[in-house]
């Protein structure tokens, strides 16, 4: 048997992506979707397919441009080399491939004759409701027109050992694959028997009035206004704008009642419901990520330079020790932005070299933590503990915003909202999404944390800082920061806001509405314990920035706290023998 593998670029095709999938799945072994930045319910949907253990892989697309040809050609290569396709079929959510005889579509391909490439006529259909296709109704099942005469142009079926051997490129529109990445040298193949490509290019009034809201503008942000591609992209988006809605109708085209029943399946479908386009929601977002694309390519046009410090704290003969360093590791790697140093500064024990051999032939370094000064090289510094974890469009996304600022800030954190239980050391600013951001000046932060006794949610991890405020708070940081191997992070938090309001004119911390770190991993009670002893011991120290009353007020919210968290750990049966707690029930007594 051939392993069939399709696979597609998909963008706000809620409508029709769970109808694309299924009918796809009948005839193909795994169906790989690159997800295009899509801002309806495209993603959710695929994520439900998966969860039902069908073949589905869902990769995503960096750039919010059009971006179809260099993505398609990933998929290809993808579909190929990594899961040894025999034959892969190029399409769009919209198009269904079905037969033209009373063979399957899976019996056709097992049998098909291709040398390199093949084509698959394009063949035009229509629901015959003026209202579309009903949402939840799976869409190759309600009563269609077909054009008499296909499409001009067709989509190809490739032989995955061309692909292995060739590696060739996909032009845009899936038409033709290209060699040696020239149209002259494109190529499609001989038009095979059997099967044709059902293309349902409109659906209902609101889904083409959405397909063209955003699809101009993406093509154009790649292209430019006057481009050839677009397929008359431009002259139906200047139409919506004017607010006319494009007729399910509008050529020349002679059409046929036809109905599918009997030729292909009808699956039931579970989740397209909820599925009619928000016109309006879908282009705002897009616009928006367009935006955000042309201030990355305005702001990282100098190549400003960042190295992430990934501590190692010692602990490297356990396995979560190791399973959390390794997390943040592969987290820093994956990190989408290119130029970027990664450097770990090793401060307990020996790093076992297994753990991170394949990051050093990537470029990773090690250092001592007294040399780190001299090895940071970057115009930005980025944190991680072992266990934290960002996203890979932090730092392109953080460098932008320090960048294009018109004012120095000398830090940045990005802190989204996040529910934590009451007593537990992390904290959210109160950003909201209409705010965006906030500013605060960095010694009253601190102040507010040490009254707080908390810390920002997402940790080191959320934090992205100037050079210049990273030589000033080093040292403070590696003396005070790591006692006994663990992370002590009101003193972190403490050296760096101190560090960052000394080093820039403006002496404000900027905090971003916005989640680019991993999940926040809950504490230990030990953990909680040590933190709160950290918070005891700071509070004294600083007790001069507080009132009396103030800091009664403080001493109150240790005890409820210390006495709530014994009161848990000895029901969840903690080990309360190990060295912290008598040290813990002492600090409690004296509140």
């Amino acid at each position: 048997m051939r392993k069939i593998v399709a696979i597609a670029m998909v963008k706000n095709e809620m409508d029709i992506i769970e109808s694309f999938a299924r009918h796809t799945l009948g005839f193909a072994d795994l169906l790989i979707v690159a997800d295009h930045k899509s801002t309806d319910r495209t993603r959710e949907i695929l994520e439900a397919l998966q969860e039902e253990e069908l073949p589905v892989l869902i990769e995503d697309v960096a750039a919010a441009r059009h971006a179809q040809a260099e993505t398609m050609t990933r998929l290809l290569w993808l579909a190929a080399d990594e899961h040894q396709a025999d034959l892969i079929v190029l399409l769009d959510a919209d198009e269904f491939l079905i037969p033209t005889d009373e063979a399957s579509v899976r019996d056709v391909l097992e049998t098909l004759a291709i040398d390199d490439v093949c084509s698959l006529r394009w063949q035009r259909y229509l629901p015959q409701s003026d209202d579309g296709i009903p949402a939840g109704v799976f869409a190759l099942s309600v009563p269609l027109l077909r054009a008499k005469e296909p499409e001009q142009g067709q989509k190809i079926i490739v032989r995955g050992d061309v692909v292995r051997r060739d590696h060739p490129g996909i032009a845009e529109g899936n038409h033709m694959i290209l060699r040696e990445g020239r149209v002259a040298h494109g190529y499609h193949g001989d038009f095979c028997d059997g099967l044709e490509l059902a293309h349902l290019y409109w659906r209902s009034p609101a889904q083409i009035c959405s397909k063209f809201a955003v699809g101009w503008p993406n093509i154009a942000g790649k292209y430019g206004l006057s481009t050839p591609s677009g397929g008359g992209y431009q002259g139906v988006f200047e139409r919506i704008r004017k607010g006319e809605t494009p007729r399910r109708i509008e050529d020349d085209k002679a059409w046929e009642p036809c109905s599918l029943a009997g030729r292909v399946p009808f699956p039931t479908l579970r989740y397209s419901e909820d599925t009619v386009p928000d016109v309006l929601a879908n282009a705002l977002a897009s616009s928006e990520a367009l935006a955000a694309e042309l201030a990355e390519t305005r702001a990282l046009a100098s190549q400003p330079r960042v190295t992430t410090i990934l501590l190692y704290l010692g602990g490297g003969q356990t396995s979560l020790a190791n399973e959390a360093f390794h997390a943040s590791l592969a987290s820093a790697l994956a990190e989408d932005y290119p130029w970027h140093e990664i450097i770990i500064p090793v401060f307990g024990g020996v790093i076992p070299r297994a753990l991170v051999q394949d990051a050093l032939e990537r470029g990773v370094r090690l250092a001592a933590p007294e040399s780190l000064l001299s090895d940071v090289k970057g115009q930005y510094v980025e944190w991680l503990l072992p266990g934290e974890t960002v996203r890979p469009e932090k730092l392109r996304r953080m460098v932008t915003c320090f960048e294009l600022q018109d004012l120095p800030y000398p830090l940045l954190l990005s802190d989204s909202y996040e529910q934590y239980p009451e007593g537990w050391p992390y904290r959210n600013f109160g950003v909201t999404e209409q705010e965006n951001v906030r500013v605060i000046p960095c010694i009253e932060a601190w102040q507010d944390f040490l009254s707080s006794g908390t810390y920002p949610s997402r940790g080191l991890a959320g934090v992205l800082v100037r050079q210049s405020v990273f030589t000033a708070c080093w040292s403070t940081m590696a003396a005070s920061g790591f006692e006994g191997g663990r992370p002590h992070f009101l003193p972190l938090w403490r050296a760096l806001l101190e560090a960052a309001s000394r080093q820039t004119d403006t002496d404000w911390c900027l905090i971003l509405h916005a989640d680019y770190t991993g999940p926040v991993q809950e504490p230990s009670f030990e953990e909680i314990a040590v933190h709160q002893m950290d918070w005891h011991a700071l509070c004294k120290r600083n007790h001069a920035l507080f009132s009396e009353e103030k800091q009664a007020q403080i001493a109150a919210t240790q005890k409820i706290i210390g006495d709530e968290l014994l009161r848990q750990a000895e029901e969840e049966g903690a080990d309360l023998s190990t060295s912290i707690w008598p040290a813990y029930r002492q600090m409690l007594a004296t509140l």
